[in-house]
């Protein structure tokens, strides 16, 4: 059920909102209507697009990006509870005095935002791969938690290359990729299979370890990356499911192969 939510002077002068597009900024907003009162919401693109821009020329894709923007700006922060993904927004109790709150959502705990399992990328052993890039921008791990009204002066993340991120991820605990990630959603919703995605990583983490680029969301760059297909690794036939390219069988053999490899050359011997 949709509530009246109130906006404070001070959201339109905050800093991570002046970061988002303003596409972003009306989506946020929004978000306050449709989630629970504890500023919780099902992390489904198709279903916010349902409430927030039913009659708009906007798709669920440009949703799951508007989302992805919030999320690195630390305005949301994606969670887990069972097999189900929502959204929290991070600055609700300061913001949102609610008399009689009623929960419709599990709650968030940032114990929920765990790490990828063994079957994800590794911490240190992707990297980016060839083709198209965006200008994707993110936050390095567990940015400091957010409000829609923070007041002016709030510092600046910056942008970092891409060996100083995984540094950051050890340093954090975490894995370079989340398993709670919503590229992981995007995926089974496309039918692009999960071992697809670490060929992705693989690629997208050796471009990039040694190019120098330097950006403040290193994920939501490598969602980009799947998204668009970057790398051309996979295809969808007009009849079947997702295939891999010839690019895509290739790098398989080859990270098949190093799998087999001794770690040290003596061991070979």
């Amino acid at each position: 059920m949709a509530r009246i939510r109130s906006i404070k002077p001070e959201f339109w002068s905050s800093e991570q909102v002046m970061e988002c597009s303003p596409t972003a900024r009306l989506l946020f907003i929004g978000l306050w209507n449709f989630c629970d009162d504890a500023g919780n919401h099902v992390a489904s693109a198709k279903t916010i697009k349902a409430e927030i821009f039913p009659g708009d020329d906007i798709s669920s894709t440009d949703v799951q990006r508007m989302l992805d923007e919030l999320s690195s700006n630390s305005l949301i922060a994606f969670y887990t509870n069972g097999d189900k993904q929502y959204l929290h927004v991070t600055g609700w109790r300061k913001h949102q005095k609610i008399d009689r709150p009623t929960f419709k959502h599990p709650a968030f705990s940032a114990d929920d935002r765990r790490g990828l399992d063994e079957s994800s990328p590794p911490e240190g052993k992707g990297e980016e791969g060839s083709g198209e890039e965006g200008k994707g921008e993110k936050n390095p791990p567990n940015p400091p938690a957010g409000a829609e009204g923070e007041k002016p002066g709030r510092r600046k993340r910056a942008k970092i290359n891409f060996p100083a991120f995984i540094e950051a991820c050890r340093d954090a605990g975490e894995k370079p990729v989340c398993a709670d990630d919503p590229i992981f959603t995007f995926a089974t919703d496309a039918g692009i299979p999960r071992d697809f995605l670490h060929l992705a990583w693989r690629e997208f983490a050796s471009k990039h370890r040694t190019s120098g680029r330097m950006q403040k969301d290193w994920r939501a760059h490598f969602r980009d990356a799947v998204r668009r297909n970057w790398f051309k690794l996979w295809w969808f036939p007009s009849e079947g499911s997702c295939e891999l390219t010839t690019a895509g069988v290739q790098l398989k053999r080859e990270r098949d192969a190093a799998a087999k490899q001794p770690e040290h050359p003596e061991q070979a011997a």
